[in-house]
């Protein structure tokens, strides 16, 4: 349920939709807050466990950050933060079933700030730069590179 969440948050800021934002925002709390860590199998010491409870914490709060502002920009830069969270949370527990795609836009914030988001597509659909952006409209919507995929569907 969290990466369907984060791809419908991610669907959102790229169409500029804030409602449809801050809507998937609500899911992730709600995902993020009831994600099972103690099921996670091969965990001996425990710090998986807490290692995902804590990325999974960081989604949380940043989704609740994000839903609090108003400004586009500061939902992108919350944005930002999930990503990185849910980046580590699936390396972590290693998600079974699904390929993601670690994707990297070099100008995602002020056109020199670099940026990070997943997508479960090798196609660049940057959540940054969107479909809307004051300055390039669409036509930096596939601005961006694969950093990594993680792929455990085997």
């Amino acid at each position: 349920a969290l990466p369907i969440c984060y791809f419908s948050l991610k669907t959102g800021l790229t169409e500029y939709d804030t409602a449809k934002a801050n809507l998937a925002a609500a899911q992730m709390i709600t995902a993020a807050d009831s994600l099972k860590t103690n099921e996670i199998k091969g965990d001996s010491t425990g710090t998986l466990k807490q290692t995902a409870a804590d990325f999974a914490a960081t989604m949380s709060g940043s989704a609740k950050g994000l839903i609090g502002e108003a400004d586009l920009v500061k939902k992108k830069r919350e944005f930002a933060l999930i990503s990185e969270a849910l980046y580590n949370l699936i390396r972590t527990v290693r998600y079974d079933r699904q390929k993601f795609y670690h994707q990297h836009c070099p100008m995602a914030f002020n056109d020199e700030e670099e940026a990070w988001w997943i997508s479960d597509k090798s196609e660049i659909a940057n959540p940054y730069l969107g479909k809307k952006h004051p300055k390039y409209k669409a036509g930096m919507l596939e601005c961006g590179d694969i950093t990594d995929s993680l792929d455990f569907t085997k």
